[in-house]
């Protein structure tokens, strides 16, 4: 029995060895280490191990990060993933190319600047989406706030481009209707006088229709039949202003109902109008401290690799790969010398 457990062990040894090789190449691969030089150096094997593990969380950070971006503009799973996926990897490129590039051996500040303030920028967009992620449950509360605010500017800036025919056309119906009713108020006025006057109880006083009371009632008549044929006229003038009206009211409702329609909240710039809105609201300023702290915990994320790789001792794997350097460029130039003298040669 205990020679089936050694047996066993001994078995299972190689297996967790080699998957700890294949790790350990995983690791090197991330962190830009060269397999050849590396495994030979005990201390540096272990640190670029560790650099390997910040590259890959960055990675996946990255990943997740656009993954989130993407699915606030798609509600394609695999489109969002994919393009997650993606955009990870050109992040992870980005890095490996910035942390390969420095070289502890030969030290340039201004580079290191200049890789810092990318990785910066990096940085700081993908914490964007990370930051809406977090606070989602307060911007998905203030969305639907902020698109009623958006529907009701849109009404306005609608009105407004058809404000000055609206305000022609109601200043002609204004001034239509004010005229029938002066007709009208002249006609009633004319009314009025004739049968004071045929009743006796003004104008004259005589009673009966004859003399001043006959002129009376052909002013009355002539009032009356202006108010009639304005009537008439102005009937057609107010019903194509009322029909002018209408249209130009389904036009904005009907503007306005189209932008509703293109208004759902998932997008990432609403999101971000959302966020922005709540910082307005927030008098005490504690959520935008928050999002200004959260900005530069995830910004750092982005860090972590350069970081790991500026404070790294210099060690045997960096001497390995200087003296590599300098080999492989004097081999390179002795070639170069000997193809050029023989070329000398053929053309002597």
């Amino acid at each position: 029995m205990a020679e089936n457990t050694i047996e066993t062990k001994q078995k299972k040894e190689p297996e967790k060895q080699a998957e700890n090789d294949q790790m350990s190449e995983v690791l090197w691969w991330f962190s830009t280490a060269i397999k050849e030089l590396i495994q030979d150096c005990t201390v540096d094997r272990n640190r670029y191990k560790i650099l390997g593990s910040a590259m890959l969380f960055t990675w996946l950070y990255a990943t997740l990060a656009w993954g989130y971006f993407w699915s606030t503009n798609s509600d394609s799973p695999f489109l969002f993933i994919s393009l997650g996926i993606f955009m990870g990897g050109f992040v992870l490129s980005i890095d490996r190319v910035l942390v390969s590039s420095i070289n502890k051996k030969r030290t340039n500040i201004a580079a290191i600047g200049l890789r810092v303030i990318m990785a910066l920028c990096i940085g700081a967009f993908l914490a964007q989406p990370i930051i809406l992620f977090i606070f989602s449950s307060d911007i998905d509360r203030e969305i639907p706030i902020l698109l009623d605010k958006k529907l009701a500017e849109k009404k306005i800036e609608v009105e407004q481009v058809y404000q000055s025919r609206k305000d022609e056309l109601l200043a002609n119906k204004k001034k239509l209707e004010e005229e029938l009713k002066q007709k009208s108020d002249l006609a009633i006025e004319k009314q009025s006088d004739y049968l004071k006057e045929i009743d006796g109880t003004g104008g004259s006083g005589k009673f009966g229709i004859a003399g001043i009371a006959k002129a009376k009632q052909n002013g009355y008549m002539i009032a009356k039949n202006d108010l009639d044929k304005m009537e008439k006229d102005s009937k057609t003038e107010l019903e194509k202003i009322t029909k002018e009206l209408d249209e130009i009211n389904t036009k904005v409702t009907k503007s306005v109902s189209d932008f509703e329609k293109t208004l759902d909240g998932k997008g990432f710039l609403i999101k971000k109008e959302a966020l922005q809105s709540l910082f307005d609201k927030d008098k005490t300023h504690g959520l935008q401290n928050q999002y200004y702290l959260l900005m530069v915990i995830l910004t750092l994320f982005e860090l972590i690799p350069i970081i790991s790789k500026l404070f790294m001792p210099a060690g045997a794997y960096d001497t390995k790969v200087a003296l590599r350097d300098d080999f492989e460029t004097k081999v390179a130039t002795l070639e170069s010398e000997k193809e050029f003298g023989e070329k000398e040669r053929e053309l002597a």
